[in-house]
């Protein structure tokens, strides 16, 4: 929670172990949008979310904000990082807004940053109505800029075309969109893994499920145990999707080993995509185009068409290489790249071009592949070190049995056998005169410091602003399913501890360093 100069509440984040744990499995590409408002008072909330192995919307944190300012949106992302353990995603996809991206910059430095294509569009057909569905095709030629063109060059061109020909070459809109162009142009945005996403469709897929169970009325306790339905009705449907992956065999179009190695490895929906990349190389004509030593250069056209796509191939290495780079972005080897292995008699997929997240065995955990502390000495450090890092080991212990009732008592059985066993060679330990040498404080290396959630518990100060509307709120109801009104200063409402309804312990774990907050 971040809290004013007033102990008001201004901003508050939350995430579960649960969606902690699907950060780590699936945390790659985070969209973020705060289109949905949760009350009368407009106040943001704002998920982020993800796709999981399959293709399913899966939510890795939310948080109610009390404004879309820089400095809330630096407090948010630096407060999720701490939450994932500082784990930053490969890219993050947002709407256009300043006041995001200045945060995004700050925080995110290993994140690429991806605008909205379908935000895009919207505005185009906003500010450019009087041609966007016009006779002459704005709409179809804005389409191929977004998406079309492998070449900068080429793309700079058919910007340029399309200015000159719907004579919008001094439209001042579209020469801002221009500015953040390698943002939204697919041309621009190949090499980034993206999960096959271009917008945030996921957010606003979840916006459309929130609909259903959030009502303006709500206090802050009802919010969050209403919140917890959707998360639990999300995770249900990852549930069944993981029992008919397990109890349903796909049927093949065709007894192909290439694809019959898809079906084994990856979920259902993935490999419905593959199979549809895959079904289509016969229609595509494959001309070699030079080789040295062991690397062969192919161009591929469909039914031998103009356009063409380049792939290279590494016979030794067996890499693959498509000018269109399907892979770099969606995690699955496109038509062209199939094309040529075909050829070159490759049946199975090369091990490298199976990503983890799109496989059956994406939710395999395995502690020691997760964290590696115990192979660098890090967690030797301290105290706080050693128990940060058993920790997140033992919440991801934590999420696998909580599925389950009988994962929950196995988990139970196992944990006191393993207290009992700890119990014992502790003793040993202090019998062996070992005990005060293995706990002393050894001191951190320069610059390293336990971990924790840095800049939670922040102070906001406020600007002075004119009077609040003038609403009476009843003892049960004062949350507005977000932020309470302080009836001085501002305008905005917030959450007040003094005079809020206590919060009972929920499935939720708020992110706090402050341990004057009440619970």
């Amino acid at each position: 929670m971040q809290l004013d100069e007033d102990d008001m509440i201004t901003n508050i984040f939350w995430a579960d172990d649960r969606s902690i744990s699907d950060y780590n499995l699936f945390g790659d590409v985070v969209c973020f949008d705060t289109t949905y408002k949760t009350n009368e008072y407009d106040r943001p909330f704002a998920p982020f979310v993800g796709v999981n192995h399959h293709k399913q919307t899966v939510v890795f944190g939310a948080a109610l904000l009390y404004d879309e300012t820089t400095e809330s949106y630096k407090w948010l992302f630096e407060t999720f990082l701490g939450a994932m353990s500082g784990k930053q995603p490969k890219t993050i996809l947002t709407d256009q807004s300043a006041a995001m991206a200045n945060a995004i910059e700050k925080v995110f430095s290993e994140t690429k940053h991806r605008l909205c294509v379908w935000h895009i569009y919207q505005n185009a057909a906003k500010k450019l109505s009087h041609v966007f569905h016009g006779p002459g095709q704005f709409a179809t030629d804005f389409g191929n800029c977004v998406y079309d063109h492998e070449e900068e060059e080429d793309w700079l061109l058919a910007w340029s075309n399309m200015l000159e020909k719907h004579n919008l070459t001094e439209n001042k809109w579209l020469k801002n969109v221009f500015d953040v162009r390698e943002k939204w142009a697919m041309v621009y945005g190949r090499h980034t893994f993206t999960a096959d996403m271009v917008s945030t469709q996921r957010s606003e897929s979840m916006n459309n499920i929130l609909k259903r169970y959030l009502k303006s009325s709500y206090d802050l306790l009802s919010f969050f145990e209403h919140y917890e339905r959707v998360l639990g009705d999300r995770r249900y449907k990852e549930l069944t999707a993981d029992f008919k992956m397990m109890h349903t065999l796909s049927v093949l179009s065709a007894s192909v080993e290439m694809l019959q190695h898809a079906e084994e490895v990856y979920t259902p929906e993935v490999f419905s995509l593959f199979q549809k990349q895959y079904i289509v190389i016969g229609d595509y004509v494959a001309k070699k185009v030079s080789k040295s030593d062991m690397v062969y250069e192919y161009t591929l056209s469909y039914r031998g068409g103009p356009k063409e796509h380049l792939v290279n191939y590494d016979a030794v290495n067996q890499t693959v290489e498509c000018s269109c780079m399907k892979y770099s972005f969606a995690g699955i080897l496109c038509r062209h790249a199939l094309k040529v292995l075909d050829k070159k008699d490759v049946r199975r997929i090369p091990s490298n071009y199976i990503l983890t997240r799109w496989t059956k065995e994406a939710k395999s955990r395995s502690i020691y592949s997760y964290r590696t502390e115990t192979t660098n000495g890090s967690v030797t450090q301290s105290i706080g070190k050693r128990y940060s890092h058993l920790c997140r080991n033992f919440r991801e212990i934590a999420s696998v049995a909580a599925e389950h009732v009988e994962l929950t008592m196995c988990a139970n059985e196992t944990a006191c056998q393993l207290l009992k066993k700890l119990e014992e060679k502790k003793k040993e330990l202090v019998k062996a005169n070992a005990w005060m040498l293995s706990t002393s404080h050894v001191e951190p290396v320069e610059g390293e410091e336990d971990e924790k959630i840095s800049n939670v518990s922040g102070i906001k100060r406020k600007a002075t602003v004119g009077r609040p509307k003038n609403k009476t709120v009843g003892p049960h109801g004062r949350y507005l399913n977000a932020l309470e009104t302080k009836k001085r200063d501002t305008s905005k409402r917030k959450l007040s501890f003094q005079d809020s309804t206590p919060i009972s312990d929920t499935q939720l774990s708020v992110a706090t360093t402050d341990p004057t907050l009440p619970t």
